[in-house]
């Protein structure tokens, strides 16, 4: 039985001290931004474990800077010695376009992903203007970083179980935030979510779990939305949410652009999405051969989840 528990045990242990080299990781990279002239806020990490009064893992460090700084503060982590993950292309499909993660220097594969937006926000600017402004400082990693406020925890909360990508964690965090954080948060955050133009995600997010649903009919969220939000919060495959994404740009011209991008995207995309195509040429035609076959193989199955969403999207 010891035998048997020990491997979990060194696992967690293993993981522990992970966090603790991310949150030292944290404030090196806040501090290395504060010195350029960039400001930036920690988005999940230690910030969201502190609200939610929870151990919780995480794998990286994200940061959120103005879209505007968002130059600047690639150019300060690239002159500390930071390593983009891939090339210096930065990806643009889907949600892809918000973020760029870059690898911590040392001795420790350690990621910091930079953000200037989230997923399922349409004005990021907004977003950087509600966070930075309701943001509070917490001691962490030997130096001081920002953190969001209730009412910021709570949207990101539920942003980031809106598009939860492969990965059931986001949910648990929402559940546990709808748990312990006061009620007046979530008006909070629903405010906020408008102001941004994310209240699609936010309330998609609210009606996934028992007790989000009760806060979405206080708050009077909308039951229907869009199906991208629906198919990416409950996970839907992948070519149902491109299928969605593409129906879902105005007009023909976007929807065409996005098309040739989807039939042929580029070599900097690949790379972000598949670690196998930064193995060199091969890598890359095998990362298209795999993303024609998978797309094909699950087209069926992604037509009735498109349909279900629709559905769905029209109450």
């Amino acid at each position: 039985m010891t035998d048997a528990a020990t491997p979990s045990i060194d696992l967690g242990v293993g993981m522990a001290l992970r966090c603790l080299a991310l949150d030292a990781a944290a404030a090196a990279a806040v501090d290395t931004l504060h010195k350029a002239g960039v400001d930036s806020v920690l988005l999940k990490g230690a910030g969201l474990a502190r609200r939610l009064g929870a151990e919780r893992l995480y794998a990286d460090v994200d940061l959120l800077v103005a879209p505007a700084a968002f130059g600047r503060a690639q150019a300060a982590l690239a002159a500390a010695g930071y390593r983009p993950h891939v090339g210096d292309e930065l990806p643009a499909e889907g949600d892809a376009w918000h973020q760029r993660s870059w690898y911590a220097p040392g001795p420790l594969s350690l990621t910091v992903d930079l953000h200037r937006g989230f997923a399922g926000v349409d004005d990021p600017e907004e977003l950087w203007r509600a966070l930075r402004a309701g943001a509070e400082p917490m001691a962490l990693g030997g130096g001081t970083v920002l953190v969001p406020d209730t009412a910021g925890c709570a949207l990101l909360a539920a942003l980031h179980a809106a598009s939860p990508g492969r990965f059931v964690k986001p949910a648990a965090d929402l559940a546990r935030a709808l748990d312990v954080l006061p009620a007046d948060a979530w008006p909070a955050a629903a405010r906020i979510a408008a102001r941004c133009a994310a209240t699609p995600a936010f309330a998609v997010a609210m009606w996934l779990l028992p007790a989000g649903v009760t806060v979405a009919a206080q708050l009077a969220l909308p039951v229907s939305g869009p199906p991208l939000r629906w198919l990416t919060a409950h996970r839907a495959t992948p070519t149902a949410i491109t299928l969605a994404r593409l129906t879902e740009l105005p007009g023909w011209r976007r929807r065409l652009r996005h098309l040739a991008r989807l039939l042929l995207p580029s070599a900097g995309y690949l790379r972000h999405v598949d670690p196998r195509a930064r193995t060199g040429p091969s890598g890359l035609l095998l990362a298209h051969a795999r993303r024609y076959g998978r797309h094909t193989r699950t087209l069926l199955r992604a037509l009735r989840e498109l349909r279900t969403a629709r559905r769905i999207g029209r109450g």
